[in-house]
């Protein structure tokens, strides 16, 4: 049975999950920030397996949601570190698959701090079932069929990082496209940018804060987003964080170390625009694993 989705929803929530194509994990990013910026592969010296389930305005139809995956880890040559990444996105009728590899090649520039620079590459499918759609006029020949395209994915990202800081600037891609169109441009004027940074201060025997900022410039549609997070760890074993973005929204994240290796995180988004009137917010959960050890071999054994 088709769904019944009033076309303003449908374009509110096109445009913004189409400008938040790289942002299934943003909410938690400062605890994987491979996934904002693939210069950080090897930061955690160990492979690291990271998975994440985030669903967006809870109770309204069509809401987005999305699952994120990724891998990455240092090999026998600390110098280079490989990853790579899954993403699935659902918003409204459309839905975005993607995946991306990734090559970093690490300077060690003290005997605490690594600087990286990182190439990507891979692609996403797009994918709308227009004919999904009912519109208050009754049928549209413009929601007649559906679509679908494949997008390629080139990034780069540079990154510096020690055990109390971490610094990095990244390209998820160079390429510039519309959502359904079938042409590339490649303009850096029209490209999104990721900053991000963040440092650790001791608070006390068992106490850590740790601030950090990311912000997103968005070329194509001339839009800066800033994040401003706190984060407070208890015994290296509690996290418990604050983040203010300025599209209005507050995120409340609270992370448990299981075990030395096995971590688990939850956040709740809650949106202070008017769209707050008809959902309960935005949940995300996830869990990230580190085999607790360097790779001893060129060619890395994925469990």
């Amino acid at each position: 049975m088709k769904k019944l989705i009033t076309l303003n929803i449908l374009l509110f929530l096109t445009v913004a999950a189409a400008t938040a194509q790289f942002d299934v994990s943003m909410s938690q990013y400062m605890y994987n920030r491979y996934a904002i910026n693939k210069a950080f592969a090897g930061s955690r010296d160990a492979l690291t397996l990271f998975g994440s389930y985030k669903k967006g305005w809870v109770g309204m139809e069509g809401s987005p949601s999305g699952q994120y995956f990724s891998a990455n880890t240092p090999l026998k040559n600390d110098k280079i570190a490989l990853g790579l990444s899954f993403f699935n996105q659902q918003y409204a009728v459309s839905q975005n698959t993607g995946f991306a590899l990734s090559y970093t090649y690490r300077i060690r520039t003290n005997d605490h701090t690594w600087l990286g620079f990182a190439l990507s590459g891979g692609g996403n499918f797009v994918s709308a079932k227009w004919n999904d759609v009912f519109t208050i006029d009754g049928n549209d020949d413009a929601f007649a069929t559906n679509e679908t395209s494949f997008k390629p994915i080139i990034g780069f990202g540079i990154s510096m990082y020690s055990d109390k800081f971490f610094a990095g600037l990244s390209i998820p891609s160079f390429f510039v496209q519309s959502e359904y169109a079938d042409s590339l441009d490649f303009d850096m004027g029209k490209i999104n940018y990721i900053a991000t940074a963040g440092y650790a201060f001791d608070a006390g025997e068992k106490w850590i804060i740790q601030p950090s900022f990311m912000a997103r410039y968005d070329g194509l549609m001339s839009d800066l987003i800033v994040d401003i997070n706190a984060t407070v760890i208890w015994n290296k074993l509690l996290w418990l964080g604050v983040s203010y973005r300025t599209t209005s929204d507050i995120v409340g994240i609270v992370g448990y170390q299981i075990t030395p290796q096995l971590r688990f995180a939850y956040s709740y988004n809650y949106t202070m625009t008017e769209i707050s009137s008809y959902n309960s917010g935005t949940h995300e959960i996830s869990i990230q694993y580190d085999f607790n050890f360097k790779i001893k071999t060129p060619n890395p054994r994925f469990f």
